[in-house]
This record gives structure tokens, C-alpha cells and sequence, in this order.
């Protein structure tokens, strides 16, 4: 039986630019045809074919007229694809992020909180959350993660760590949680949802790499179905949805609708992209239609792929959390690549992989992460085999080095910080540049964070202890890269004087 593959907004668009209409509006690319005019004007040059492809794309590129709706109080063709999105999902509404899970977790928090107001956060969020902080003029209470037994990799923190956070600071606003991490490790929320709600504040989960979850086959559940309030899923990371398309779900009574739809309306463009709503469209269908199907081919291909790894005895290897553990689950569609010989860093295997034309989605001092969407091939398959194969033998004939693969060190058992009044403008003092190794017990002036994934390892206005000199330290000698900070990289950093 044929599938009904239905996307309300993108059929419209499509059947609207067949008509060919004469635009004398915006965007002044006229429907793409202005493309379409480069494709002659270029014809014969390498960039032909690109305008071929920028003339189909800009047929549905279109403003807000009459009968296309309105992203900020949409009444027709978007409402009716959000409405698919959340029936999908189970959610009680689904609003469109045209500016990434960024906008969505800027828009949940301005939406709750009023300066001054108090919000308990996981310490290891996107960088968006603490910037979303900032523009709020909240007092944060950060909360340290845990750490999951097999990676030692920070993950949500414990119950406990929470528990003990909303008994000091009953008067918070919310909880903001990451679940999954960017390394597809997840808790079930539903213990965290029940004890959050007990103090009459809602769950807000960064779930930006968890739009398959709850869906795909052997994929974790959702925080929708642990009953968080809201959700924001970046639908273009796992789905096939263009780069900053992303959904925020939300439910319950926590969320004042009206409210967040008016910081929405703030944080997102008057001219929303029509292209980037129409892909959600698009990813939403597929998904629906095809998600299972597609995902379970792309598991079958992980998981011959870790097989063969290991039965060749290669020195790559695929981590593996335990399937019958009960405490996280791992995203079976997420490799995570390592060297157990230890003669090369992850940094260095993703340096390696992309010599091979594979590029990964990130690495840190041990992993590369390989993140493997729906409807996998066998040409890709024997693609990364051939490479890994290639890889393995080149580390093979390596000399052993004195390098070990480190462990991020973690922080003191003070896992429920002092409230933080994050800073929306650049402090007034005076700044210096001093060595990292003698930065102890200064106040960073500057925001440290490895990228990717985002996260910030030092806040400004944050005392550097010895414990985040150490973990820069070895972030810096794996090769990390660093976002804003210019002086980190060279073993520098800035301080307020």
C-alpha cells in the first residue's frame, strides 16, 4: 500500500510557484528567476549547474502574502503543518524555529523569566542557554553534571543534584536540562518531570540532537513522553530539514502559550525563511512516512559496522554503553569512534577521516562522533569501511607515543553553585592576559568554550580553579578549538585585573 506522504506547507508553495506569478515583492531573486537567468549567463562554468539548483530553491523562497500565512499568528497552511508536527510527536503545540534550537531555548526562558527572576541549570548547556540567561537578567544556579560510568562523559544531573537544588531554590522559575548530550547519551526524564512538578515549576529539556527519538527504531523516548513542559528538537541535525530549521514542543500547563509566542515573535525574523519552514514541513512527512523504515535500515548498516570492527580486531573500536543498563541509554544512530591502542587522540582521528573525505560531526580528546541519519546506503557503508580499514593501518605503524588519552577532570563535589547573575554587556575593568597556569584564584574576563560542542567550560566573572586549568590544559594539547577566546590556544587567558 502506498504511503501518503502529506506536507501542507511545501505543497502549497509548490503549487502556487507553478502558476508562475509575477513578483514585484521581496526577496528580489522574483521566485528564483533572476537564477534562472544566471544559469544562461554562466552557462558552460562551474557554476551553471549551482544556479540550476538556486533557481528550483528560490521558486518556493517566499514573503508573506495573502494566501502563504503568517509564521508569528499563522491561521492556515503553517498552522496546519505545526499541528501535523505536533500530532506527530504528541505534543500540545509545535512552533517552527526558523533560527535553530537557538531561538527556541532564547524564547522559553525570556517567556519565564523576568530580571532577577531565579532558574536552576545544568552547568554543561549550549552556549545559547547561558546567553538566553544573559538577556534575561536571571540568576542562574548552575547544577555539575553527572558522569556516565563507561565514556566518563557529563550527562544530565543526578536526581539527587536536583532535588537538592529546588529544596534551596524553591522560588526558581524552571529547571533547564540537555538530554541527550552531543554524544547521544540520555536519562528518562519521567522521574525528573514528577519531582520538578512537585514544586510547581515546569522542565524545560535542550533536546537539539533528539528529533528521531521516540520515533526511530531502538531510539531513546522522548522527553515529551517523560511529560517535560516544553522541548526543542533541532530537526535539522538528525533529520532531513535545512540547517537552522528546529520545532519547540510544548505541553502542559507551565508554558504560557501566549507569552512564549510573543518572545518568539521577538527572537525570530518579520521575514521568516519559507525554504527553511518548508524543509520542517518536508522532514515532519518523511518522517512520519518513511522514519521507521529508513531508520532501521540506517541501524542495520551501524550496527555491521561495529561488528566488523571488532571481528577484524582493528585498533578502532565503537564505544558501547550497556543495553540492559537502566540509568542511560545511547543513540544507537551515534557512533562514537575511538583508538583504544591510545597512539591517537579523536581530534587526530577526525583529522585522519576527513583525508578520506568522511567528515565527522565533532571529536574531543578521546571520541569522534559520527552521526548517522536516516536511510543509510551501502555505498556509505563501504565507504567509511574502507576508510577505517586505511586509518587502521596507518596507526598501526605507528610508534608508540608517551600519549595517553587523558580524562577530563571533574569538579569538586560542589555540585549545586551560588546563584550567578550572568553579565548581558562586557564588564568595565580592567582586563590583563595572563598565563593559564597562573590564573588561579582570578576571575576569568572572558567566556572559554571548546567548540564543538558549545560548551562553556569557564563562565566570565567565574573564579578559574585548578580544576579548569588542568581540563584547558588538555583540551589545548588534544587540539581543541576554542570559540571567542583568541589567547586560550596559546596557553593565555584573560582575567580581570
Amino acid at each position: 500500500m502506498q504511503k501518503h506522504w502529506h506536507a501542507p506547507l511545501l505543497e502549497h508553495l509548490i503549487q502556487f510557484s507553478q502558476q508562475k506569478p509575477l513578483s514585484l515583492h521581496v526577496p528580489g531573486h522574483r521566485h528564483g528567476e533572476v537564477y534562472g537567468q544566471l544559469t544562461e549567463q554562466l552557462r558552460h562554468t562551474d557554476y551553471e549547474e549551482l544556479m540550476r539548483y538556486m533557481a528550483k530553491l528560490g521558486a518556493i523562497d517566499v514573503t508573506e502574502l495573502s494566501h502563504t500565512d503568517d509564521l508569528h499568528d499563522p491561521e492556515t497552511i503553517i498552522k496546519d503543518a505545526q499541528a501535523a508536527t505536533a500530532k506527530l510527536y504528541g505534543a500540545e503545540r509545535s512552533f517552527f524555529l526558523v533560527g535553530g534550537s537557538t531561538a527556541g531555548n532564547i524564547a522559553l526562558i525570556l517567556s519565564l523569566c523576568d530580571t532577577n527572576d531565579y532558574i536552576i541549570v545544568q552547568r554543561n548547556v549550549h552556549k545559547s542557554i547561558i546567553n538566553s540567561c544573559k538577556l534575561a537578567g536571571a540568576n542562574v544556579i548552575f547544577l555539575n553534571p553527572a558522569h556516565e560510568a563507561t565514556t566518563n562523559l557529563p550527562v544530565i544531573p543526578s536526581i539527587d543534584t536536583v532535588q537538592q537544588a529546588l529544596v534551596q531554590y524553591p522560588q526558581a522559575k524552571a529547571v533547564f536540562l540537555t538530554n541527550p548530550n552531543y554524544y547521544g547519551i540520555s536519562a528518562d526524564l519521567s522521574e525528573y518531570v514528577t519531582l520538578v512538578h512537585n514544586y510547581h515549576m515546569p522542565l524545560l529539556v535542550d533536546e537539539a540532537h533528539g528529533a528521531h527519538y521516540g520515533i526511530a527504531p531502538y531510539a531513546p523516548p522522548s522527553a515529551l513522553k517523560a511529560g517535560a513542559d516544553a522541548v526543542v528538537q533541532s530537526m535539522h541535525k538528525t533529520l532531513p530539514a535545512f540547517t537552522m530549521g528546529a520545532v519547540l514542543h510544548t505541553q502542559g500547563q507551565y508554558i504560557l502559550k501566549t507569552r512564549l509566542q510573543q518572545q518568539l515573535s521577538i527572537i525570530q525574523s518579520s521575514s521568516p525563511s519559507y525554504v527553511i519552514m518548508a524543509s520542517l514541513d518536508a522532514a515532519r512527512a518523511t518522517l512520519e512516512c518513511y522514519g521507521y523504515e529508513w531508520f532501521l535500515q540506517t541501524y542495520t548498516i551501524v550496527n555491521r559496522l561495529t561488528e566488523w570492527l571488532h571481528s577484524k580486531q582493528l585498533c578502532l573500536r565503537v564505544e558501547q554503553l550497556d543495553s540492559k543498563s537502566l540509568e542511560y541509554k545511547q543513540d544507537p544512530y551515534r557512533m562514537l569512534l575511538f583508538d583504544q591502542s591510545n597512539k591517537v587522540t579523536g581530534y587526530q582521528l577526525q583529522k585522519m577521516l576527513e583525508a578520506k573525505m568522511v567528515w565527522a560531526e565533532m571529536a574531543n580528546e578521546k571520541y569522534v562522533v559520527l552521526v548517522w541519519h536516516m536511510n543509510a546506503t551501502e555505498q556509505q557503508y563501504e565507504i567509511v569501511q574502507r576508510a577505517l580499514l586505511e586509518i587502521h593501518q596507518q596507526i598501526s605503524v605507528m610508534v608508540a607515543s608517551c600519549h595517553t588519552v587523558s580524562t577530563i577532570i571533574n569538579a569538586p563535589e560542589v555540585m549545586i553553585s551560588n546563584p550567578v547573575k550572568l553579565q548581558r554587556f562586557p564588564s568595565n575593568r580592567k582586563i590583563e592576559t595572563i598565563a593559564l597556569i597562573e590564573a588561579k584564584g582570578r576571575y576569568s574576563a572572558e567566556m572559554v568554550i571548546p567548540y564543538p560542542p558549545g560548551i562553556p567550560i569557564l563562565f566570565e566573572e567565574e573564579v578559574v580553579q585548578a580544576f579548569h586549568i588542568e581540563n584547558l590544559l588538555q583540551f589545548i594539547h588534544s587540539g581543541a578549538r576554542f570559540q571567542g577566546s583568541t589567547t586560550i590556544s596559546e596557553g593565555m587567558i584573560k582575567v580581570f585585573i
